[in-house]
């Protein structure tokens, strides 16, 4: 039975004693439970876009690689891709090719030459003295030349001479067997 309101002080007067609280252990501490590792839902993606004007956009991506390009509707082809190699590097490479500069690179993994090592430079030897240049001498005919000229140059004289007597003689005209 419930007792009823006016009842309750004298009940709570007759009520024992509450007993003292007990000294409550402490907590043991437990290893948390292990949580497995998240599995990448898309281990993989990639897409492709390209209209009438000849522009495109395209990419993919793993876990090993990356990769994407774009060209405009100017021919202006940028790219870039990634890749882990042999070492375990991530080596990315970024490019753009347009029919006015051509190809162009910039990479990671580009080598690049050694610094060029200080050294003086060489000296040219000292130019040696030079005498000055003579104009050589004039050609001199010798006697024997001379004579062979002057005998040379009469002939040829005596044979005009001769054509153009001929050419005075003749009354008729000259045929073609003449010439």
């Amino acid at each position: 039975p419930i007792p009823c309101v006016p009842c309750l002080p004298r009940l709570l007067a007759q009520a024992p004693a509450p007993l003292p609280l007990a000294q409550i252990p402490a907590p043991v501490a437990f290893a948390p439970a292990p949580v497995p590792a998240a599995i990448p839902s898309t281990p993989s993606s990639q897409f492709h876009a390209q209209d009438e004007f000849g522009q495109f956009s395209f990419g993919y991506e793993n876990i090993n690689s990356a990769k994407t390009e774009t060209r405009d509707a100017f021919g202006v082809t940028r790219g870039s891709y990634q890749y882990v190699d042999a070492n375990g590097i991530l080596q990315t490479v970024n490019y753009i090719a347009d029919p006015v500069n051509g190809f162009r690179v910039a990479g990671t993994n580009i080598p690049v030459a050694p610094a060029a090592q200080n050294v003086a430079l060489p000296v040219a030897p000292k130019a040696p003295v030079v005498e000055p240049l003579v104009a050589p001498v004039p050609v001199v005919e010798t006697p024997e030349v001379a004579a062979a000229r002057a005998e040379h140059l009469a002939a040829h004289e005596e044979a005009k001479s001769a054509v153009a007597a001929a050419i005075e003689e003749k009354t008729e005209p000259t045929t073609e067997a003449e010439l």
